[in-house]
């Protein structure tokens, strides 16, 4: 990880207590944070570009940039927004740790990215998914400093040990068991992506309403560059109806149900064409046969990841989606701002997204044949043009990136002056001088409500790995 933070001019010098180095400003003042940005660590993951999650975060960084000083670590491989993030002038670290291994490996990573951070510390630490979550609060804990952490997905645990058998082993129930004691080691708020996943995630965790704040995902789209794409770029036919997926390849997507609902529709819409972009995952069998079972591999095309997947989307006339489990799904939301009719089944979050049925078509979860009447039913519907372009607007309105960011942003100050106030000689960022929040302290970063503070910077010696 680089020692330096973009645009920063202090030196380096050791602490009183001589247990780690601090910024010594011009004024020779260490500790005095005075006049310059929140600085802010992302942690997640990876950065492929087929995750909804890493997307979500690379738009979220890059909107930022005017307000924060940022940088992403990454623990695990897959590193395709790396060259992005580091020509917008964000520095990326990886820590070379593989991701088949994170269930043995997450103690010497956290022990690695306490060691990185510690060297220059952030004013919060920001994590994203399982394992940056559990080991971006390890690291906050023993360097004392404030973590918020994301719910990107269900909580549900029934749900996600049917969809996911290795939740529900001996490994997965022990993991899911750390991940709950760790978050009470230290200062720990969480953003969740939708009112589901927070509902769901502090039930599954024990945690009050108030310890989570809900922040939904944004999207930048560029509407000149996919209005001037054509089908031609993903070999599906110019002139028959076309419904599209973009989705991994994995149970949760269930695009074998996608396919069931496909091929009732071309009993109505015999040309109909399905196009499926997604990375390839352990989903593929069952999605292969089902298109063997239905006949239709002339008329469905897996196109494998797609690094221009909204382009897909919007020379498509229908986005089907036809997942069963979802924190908040991204693609959907890009769709519904491409102006393209969504029809999906109505799982909490997509209906939370979608506003129930005024903005999309929905069917019962998991049913086939609802989910084709609810395609037919977007196909028609794109025929309104006034409609859709209604449609349009108001998914842009409400998932800007930029609003989105403005309120991650106020979060993340707002974690750092609650724990500043409550942790004496904790001034690593002071509030009131580069601060733009806009939005005051709520009830759930109230000293009450939050906990008691944590022992502080340089202080968490009681914390094992």
């Amino acid at each position: 990880m680089s020692r330096r933070w973009p645009g920063a001019g202090a030196r380096r010098d050791r602490s009183a207590s001589g247990d780690r180095d601090v910024d010594v400003p011009e004024d020779g003042n260490p500790g005095d944070r005075s006049g310059r940005p929140l600085r802010v660590v992302h942690v997640i993951d990876s950065l492929a570009g087929s995750g909804g999650a890493e997307n979500r975060l690379v738009d979220e960084v890059l909107a930022l940039r005017g307000r924060c000083e940022q940088r992403v670590v990454r623990l695990f491989e897959r590193d395709f927004f790396d060259v992005a993030l580091a020509d917008a002038g964000v520095p990326v670290s990886a820590l070379g740790f593989n991701a088949s291994g994170a269930g043995r490996s997450w103690p010497a990573i956290g022990r690695r990215l306490a060691t990185e951070l510690a060297a220059d510390p952030p004013d919060v630490i920001h994590t994203s998914l399982f394992t940056g979550n559990l080991v971006g609060q390890l690291a906050g804990a023993r360097l004392g400093i404030p973590v918020v952490s994301t719910f990107n997905r269900t909580g549900d645990i029934d749900l996600q040990r049917t969809l996911q058998p290795g939740v529900a082993s001996w490994k997965g129930r022990t993991m899911q068991a750390v991940s709950r004691r760790v978050a009470t080691m230290g200062d720990v708020h969480y953003r969740a992506v939708s009112d589901y996943a927070r509902t769901t995630n502090c039930a599954a965790m024990g945690l009050p309403p108030a310890a989570c704040t809900v922040i939904p995902r944004g999207v930048r789209v560029d509407l000149v560059s996919v209005g001037s794409a054509s089908r031609a770029a993903f070999g599906v036919p110019e002139a028959v109806p076309l419904f599209a997926n973009v989705a991994r390849l994995v149970p949760e997507k269930a695009q074998h149900l996608l396919v069931e609902a496909f091929a009732l529709v071309r009993a109505t819409v015999p040309d109909a064409h399905l196009a499926i972009a997604g990375a390839v995952g352990p989903a593929l069998p069952a999605v292969r046969a089902a298109i063997d079972r239905a006949g239709l591999a002339d008329a469905v095309s897996l196109l494998g990841f797609r690094s221009d997947a909204r382009a897909l989307v919007a020379v498509a006339d229908v986005f089907a989606f036809s997942s069963v489990s979802e924190g908040s799904p991204g693609a959907v939301v890009e769709a519904l701002v491409l102006g393209t009719p969504v029809a999906a089944f109505g799982i909490p979050p997509v209906a939370e997204l979608t506003a129930g049925d005024r903005h999309a078509w929905l069917a019962p979860p998991a049913d086939p044949a609802a989910l084709a009447e609810a395609m037919l039913g977007a196909w028609h519907g794109s025929a309104d043009k006034v409609q859709r372009l209604a449609t349009q607007r108001w998914a842009a309105d409400c998932y800007s990136v930029d609003e989105v960011a403005r309120r991650l942003g106020d979060l993340l100050e707002q974690r750092v002056r609650a724990y500043a106030a409550r942790t004496p000689g904790w001034r690593r960022w002071l509030p009131g001088t580069a601060a733009t929040s806009t939005t005051p302290v709520d009830a759930a970063l109230d000293p009450a409500v939050a906990g008691p503070a944590p022992a502080g910077p340089g202080t968490g010696a009681e914390v094992r790995w």
